[in-house]
């Protein structure tokens, strides 16, 4: 099996943190070899080095075995690296079709006359290649998160690649989704296309991978067989010591203080007739499908849309939500799906991205008071354990668990008693979806609402004490954690 790309000995630092440390890696054609890490252990960072997005320190990169400069993504494109990246980079205005042929138009003739009807055909036939049935002349922006992720692979797919990189592709997608990528992937390994895989989901890296890659701390530590290790010995080896479980046993349970109630809540086209009430100190999990109308249902209580037709109360006082600030005044946080895009202030400091929703309490006359804000951020960087070089360091370079943290803590720090949490492990590897799953039952143990939306099942019975089962915008049906289990919920949002 001939090697199709390789890494030797590659360094690359930023701003004085060692990111990668004399790795080397190599890919064979013909094979699906998944690259697993904590968040920060450099996975991103090779990556980025591979495709041409971040120039090397020192080391070289050799492809079907002669060095190459990749200069840019251009560059890595033409040598036959394609990339699907862990947040979408579509553009929303446009169609599916107009966004898989981006920059290569499908056109009549020689003429500069774009060929609609052949670019919608071959847009519906590569949608369906990977058994998706969509309409392929429907704008990017009212699609799913999980339907752009579709578009994004097949994006990527479309031009003829040798070697494909997935950095997350099933974060926002169903089993069923997921099982019909791997069909794909399995096909393009066959045809001797060579696959780089990164997930923080244990199960997919079992069930995917030829080889598996370990990286810690900016180092490779290992590269081996995937029938030859076990997913716990991986575990291990990515953060150096045993990892506790997530299912953390509640300290209290929540009393009978009802904080929100949602009566025949509509939305047309989105969710139909939703009731719930949630009560001080409860953790409501979401669960069901993609397209079961989670989001869309939270963004219209928290003010981003307006529902057609039902009542919102707040302390059993009827409420008319109209904006997300009346939300947050009335003491709602919202933590979003997509992090990067709508979640942090990426060029700005964790202390202002922590502080920012309480800068008027932290002024003196106009000014802020510098050093009450640093206090703040201190405070919780200590207490979420928030890895950080220094409060001042731009939030960006954090990884996607630390990020995740420090967005928890803007909404601690403004004292909200309802906090909305959608996807919050979504790209975060196992040990800080245990860090955060422990602080999110530890935060309603305070006697914080939370309302807990994850697309990974497991995930909401080890969390959530009541779950709601929603699906194609219905209300299906609530149970207990502790009563449950996966296939019970799937029957539910089924039946």
């Amino acid at each position: 099996m001939s090697q199709v790309l390789s890494v030797e000995n590659v360094n690359k630092r930023f701003a004085g943190v060692h990111a990668l440390i004399d790795v080397s890696f190599n890919l064979n054609q013909g094979e699906i070899h998944s690259v697993v890490g904590e968040n920060g252990a450099g996975k991103s960072t090779l990556m980025n080095i591979i495709t041409g997005l971040v120039k090397e320190d020192s080391g070289k990169i050799l492809i079907d075995g002669k060095v190459k400069k990749i200069n840019s993504p251009l560059e890595a494109h033409d040598l036959g690296i394609g990339l699907v990246p862990q947040e979408l980079n579509l553009v929303p205005l446009l169609s599916v079709a107009e966004n898989i042929f981006l920059g290569r138009e499908q056109r009549v003739g020689k003429t500069l006359h774009i060929d609609s009807k052949k670019m919608y055909a071959e847009a519906k036939m590569k949608m369906e290649s990977i058994g998706v049935s969509i309409d392929v002349k429907s704008k990017v922006m009212n699609l799913s998160v999980a339907y752009q992720q579709l578009v994004q692979i097949v994006r990527a797919m479309a031009f003829g690649v040798k070697i494909l990189i997935l950095d997350e592709p099933t974060a926002s997608l169903t089993a069923q989704e997921r099982d019909s990528l791997f069909k794909v992937l399995y096909n393009l390994r066959d045809n001797g296309m060579a696959i780089i895989f990164i997930s923080h989901r244990m199960e997919e890296i079992e069930m995917i991978s030829d080889r598996v890659s370990i990286m810690r701390d900016g180092r490779l530590l290992k590269t081996t067989d995937m029938k030859d290790i076990t997913i716990d010995e991986i575990i291990k080896d990515m953060v150096g010591r045993e990892v506790v479980n997530t299912r953390v046993e509640r300290e209290a349970s929540c009393g009978s203080e009802v904080l929100l109630k949602v009566d025949n809540l509509t939305r047309s086209g989105e969710f139909h007739d939703i009731s719930f009430e949630l009560k001080k100190g409860e953790i409501l999990g979401l669960a069901g499908l993609v397209g079961a109308g989670r989001t869309e249902l939270i963004r219209s209580i928290y003010g981003v849309t307006k529902p057609n037709s039902g009542d919102i109360y707040w302390r059993d006082k009827k409420i008319n939500i109209s904006s997300t600030s009346n939300a947050i005044r009335l003491g709602m946080g919202y933590v979003p799906e997509e992090r990067r895009r709508f979640g942090i202030f990426p060029y700005m400091s964790v202390n202002d991205n922590i502080t920012i929703p309480i800068m008027d309490r932290l002024r003196t006359g106009v000014a802020i008071a510098k050093k009450k804000q640093l206090a703040v951020t201190e405070r919780f960087i200590s207490q979420m354990s928030i890895r950080t070089p220094s409060p001042n360091q731009e939030i960006r370079f954090l990884s996607g668990g630390n990020q995740q943290k420090a967005i928890i803590a803007r909404w601690l720090a403004k004292d909200v008693q309802l906090l909305i949490l959608d996807e919050p492990t979504r790209g975060i590897d196992v040990n800080a979806k245990s860090e955060i799953g422990k602080m999110i039952r530890d935060m309603a143990d305070k006697g914080l609402a939370i309302i807990f939306i994850s697309s990974e099942l497991e995930e909401v019975i080890a969390i959530a004490d009541r779950i709601m089962v929603m699906h194609e915008g219905n209300l299906k049906g609530f149970v207990l954690s502790q009563e449950t289990s996966q296939e019970d919920i799937m029957k539910i949002a089924l039946g």
